[in-house]
């Protein structure tokens, strides 16, 4: 959300993680915690038999005061508080946790280790996986830059001499035998020794496993092909997505804004309105042009000429009245759910939801009556 909320205000989206900066996820954290260690976190079950990772939830069960959940203020301090914990109870998977904050530490990870043990969590479960690594030359996703390796369940020499067709097909077989290391989301890498502890793996002769990882990580033309493989599966799909309009702010990662257009970033905020209005013309993604104009448009609409504000009112008539399910809020939609809680709160008599209800439905209407003649 930050990244999109600054991408859109014309300001530099990757801050956060942009060398020297660094971040963790703090979910990351809890549930690779917990798949070391089960009884570092209590925890609900859910119907599934599957432990509950959500924030409120870990936090009563590890006796914090989570009433206040939600709020911006409370939720840092209570992430804060469970990371604490497992901190203290967990010390020495601690370092692991943290080294990944950044593309760069886990790519450095990934192509230096011969072995590793990854986690990743679907399906409700956090699962630890022992992995090999592709050569160090050839390790990255063509496309998405993420890194890649090898389940070490598999056996690998039947995938040595296959073909790049071959790989394709067997890629789409269960179990999986290629694992993606999401390097810049801050993967949970371990050392081997976690995977070795774990089934199927803790069952598997270890001198086979370091065989494995050893044909896998001197394999240069297998890690070759894998990447060829894996580019052609991504350009197919994106050939084959859907040739609807793709909204600015939705486009973030199908392209990056130049560094001259990132340059221009801090003289365009400075700008008094008149001149921010005249720098738009010294972008050369027309995405920033068009944030700018909107920005423009909410915060001092009597600088745009009248055609370019009408222009402008219009697109976002277009979008806040339609009456398709969008992936935004419409007019419609929310007078659609402003009844829905009407009518549950009336059955509360819960007097002050629908003061508020009330108040908000005035609001959608101003805001209808606004665009509804653009």
């Amino acid at each position: 959300m930050i990244r999109k909320e600054f991408f859109k205000g014309i300001r530099y989206p990757y801050i956060t993680n942009a060398s020297p900066s660094k971040r963790h996820d703090g979910i990351n954290i809890a549930r690779a915690a917990y798949a070391v260690d089960p009884s570092v976190l209590e925890t609900e079950i859910n119907e599934k038999n599957n432990p509950i990772f959500k924030l409120e939830s870990l936090s009563r069960m590890q006796g914090l005061d989570s009433s206040d959940a939600h709020s911006a203020l409370t939720d840092a301090t209570l992430t804060a508080k469970i990371l604490s914990i497992i901190k203290k109870r967990q010390p020495s998977t601690w370092d692991m946790f943290l080294r990944t904050a950044s593309r760069s530490d886990t790519e450095t990870i990934f192509k230096k280790e011969e072995i590793i043990t990854l986690n990743e969590y679907f399906y409700g479960k956090s699962r630890l996986y022992l992995c090999a690594p592709l050569h160090p030359k050839h390790c990255i996703h063509p496309i998405y830059n993420w890194g890649q390796a090898v389940d070490l369940r598999v056996d690998i020499e039947p995938l040595l001499n296959m073909s790049i067709n071959e790989l394709r097909a067997e890629m789409k077989k269960t179990p999986k035998f290629l694992r993606t290391i999401r390097s810049n989301k801050a993967p949970i890498i371990l050392d081997a020794k976690y995977g070795m502890e774990v089934e199927p793996y803790n069952v598997i002769d270890k001198s086979l496993i370091f065989k494995r990882a050893k044909l896998i990580k001197e394999n240069e033309k297998f890690s070759q092909n894998i990447l060829t493989a894996l580019r052609e599966i991504a350009e197919e799909k994106e050939q084959s997505k859907s040739q609807e309009d793709i909204y600015a702010e939705e486009s973030i990662y199908q392209k990056f804004t130049s560094n001259k257009d990132t340059s221009l970033f801090p003289s365009w905020h400075a700008a008094s309105w008149k001149d921010k209005l005249r720098l738009l013309d010294k972008f050369d993604d027309e995405r920033l042009v068009g944030f700018g104009k909107k920005i423009i448009f909410q915060e001092s609409p009597e600088t745009l000429p009248n055609n370019m504000f009408q222009s402008i009112k219009r697109s976002i008539a277009k979008r806040i009245l339609s009456e398709k399910a969008e992936k935004w809020w419409t007019v419609s939609t929310c007078y659609n759910e402003i009844d829905t809680l009407r009518d549950k709160y009336s059955n509360e008599n819960d007097q002050e939801k629908l003061k508020f209800l009330d108040e908000l439905n005035n609001h959608v209407m101003s805001i209808q009556k606004k665009y509804e003649n653009s």
